[in-house]
């Protein structure tokens, strides 16, 4: 037994410490179930002391909700990266190895297995000789990466993604870049040669039209993987047809000059968010523009807030909420009421509307025929009220009581009188009305019968005993209340 160790207590409050070096260049390339293995492998490495004896093959997989074979596969990639020896395979034992100490030399990639790779990859990379390390991380990507279904990237894949590459930024290029671009492909399923063919192929079909929108920004730069993948999103995931793409840059190009598609990005963003898709509906937007702006102020001003520049605000409110159809005298009604109502906020006023639409309440007569049952709800209220003797403004909370009796819980306004009239004659509060509807809710009353037969049943039980109110009342001294106080940093809360 050793002479000295850790706690159980010191072991669960400490730390295992990782190198920032397993962050940086093994956790991107490395699947989520090689990497949770590593870590928690690590983590009994250091709590190995502690525990007397390390935990045993099946419960490490059982712990992790892996099988015994998922940690072997494991620990035989992390060998083959030199993080990790394996010291015996029956019984199976590894060691840790330091993150820093692990080169090129460590790891255990087969020359043979890749030496056509390397030729090839050199031939089509000319201007530059390929480093041991720059070759150890593409055989990482292809021998770390796979898909759910277990699919790899393929050399082949690997080399005509270095191909592209160079094609497109010279062959010259940095290793970083084509791993990314090859990382980006693989998890969009891309791995095999067939698949990265096909994905050029989709490429050289989009070069055209992407070369439209390059000549309309002013450019003849030729198109590259940022375009391509820039192009992709507009087309497929914001719906915008190339016409239309072509419109927005030129007129990008129009009033900035030499443009560039970061620039055409954020404008079909833009567009896209204010549910404009259309080139009618691009350029009534823009010939409407200082009607827009009109409108934003005018909600300020009955908001009663003021913005120098509401560009933002045609963006995020004004231009949504006439997409949806709610009209400018709308608009400025539903403020008015949200003013009145001390909603006085964009955030606020944006969440009623929104409220509105959602239950089809978009013109103006609608609104108003909406406003109507509110005013309604409201008076009848305020004579509940009135029957309680309860002297204030009718409130939110009020309204959603309301709204609950008759909406979600379809009571007769019959019964609502019936539960007022009882709750006046008992000194009580509108709380106490919901409480009782809510009783004869559940209990199935919903017509004003069942609700008087209730109610005379309630009646004619017998009172409880009443506590006695003479509470015997006791004197402190002076020593004794300063005592309460002195004490009072004792209690623990």
């Amino acid at each position: 037994m050793a002479f000295c160790k850790f706690s159980s207590e010191y072991i669960a409050k400490s730390y295992t410490m990782i190198d920032n070096v397993f962050f940086s260049r093994y956790l991107p390339s490395t699947p989520p179930k090689l990497t949770a293995i590593y870590l928690y492998g690590l983590y009994l490495c250091a709590t190995e002391d502690s525990r007397g004896a390390n935990s045993s093959m099946e419960a490490f997989a059982q712990t992790l909700g892996y099988e015994v074979e998922d940690i072997i596969d494991a620990y035989n990639y992390w060998e083959e990266q030199g993080l990790v020896r394996i010291v015996s395979t029956s019984p199976f034992e590894i060691q840790y190895q330091p993150v820093r100490g692990a080169s090129s030399a460590n790891k255990r990639f087969s020359k043979d297995k890749y030496a056509s790779f390397n030729i090839q990859a050199q031939e089509i990379i000319t201007e530059r000789t390929i480093t041991p390390n720059e070759y150890e991380e593409y055989y990482t990507l292809m021998e770390g990466f796979s898909l759910p279904d277990g699919r790899k990237l393929s050399p082949e894949a690997l080399l005509l993604i270095i191909k592209y590459c160079v094609q497109n930024k010279g062959a010259n290029i940095g290793y970083r870049y084509i791993i990314a671009v090859a990382q980006n492909w693989a998890r969009e399923g891309y791995v095999t040669l067939a698949q990265i063919e096909e994905k050029l192929e989709a490429y050289s079909t989009q070069s055209q039209e992407i070369s439209k929108i390059n000549k309309a920004l002013g450019s003849t730069k030729k198109p590259g993987i940022e375009e391509h993948e820039f192009y992709t999103k507009w087309t497929q995931r914001l719906g915008f047809t190339i016409d239309v793409i072509v419109f927005v840059a030129k007129s990008i190009k129009k009033g900035a000059g030499i443009s560039n598609f970061e620039k055409l990005d954020k404008k079909l963003q833009k567009y896209y968010e204010a549910k404009l898709l259309s080139q009618n509906e691009i350029v009534e937007f823009e010939a409407n523009k200082d009607k827009l702006f009109s409108l934003a102020r005018e909600v300020n001003r009955t908001l009663g807030l003021y913005y120098e520049d509401v560009s933002n605000q045609v963006e995020t409110y004004i231009s949504p909420w006439l997409a949806m159809g709610f009209s400018a005298e709308t608009i400025l009604t539903i403020a008015q009421n949200c003013y009145s109502r001390a909603k006085r906020t964009l955030a606020n006023l944006n969440d009623e509307i929104n409220m509105l639409y959602e239950q089809g309440i978009v013109s103006q007569n609608a609104y108003q025929g909406y406003q109507g049952k509110i005013q309604k709800t409201r008076e009848q209220i305020a004579n509940i009220l009135k029957k309680l003797n309860i002297e204030r403004n009718v409130t939110s909370l009020d309204i959603e009581f309301w709204q609950r009796w008759v909406g979600t819980w379809g009571l007769d306004l019959e019964i609502i009188d019936i539960a007022v009239d009882f709750a006046a004659q008992r000194g009580t509060n509108l709380s106490y009305v919901n409480a009782l509807l809510a009783d004869w809710h559940t209990q199935g009353i919903h017509t004003p019968s069942s609700a008087r037969e209730a109610l005379s049943k309630f009646k004619s039980e017998p009172k409880q005993a009443k506590p006695d109110s003479k509470i015997k009342k006791r004197k402190y001294s002076k020593e004794e209340q300063s005592a309460i106080f002195d004490n009072f940093n004792e209690i623990e809360l």
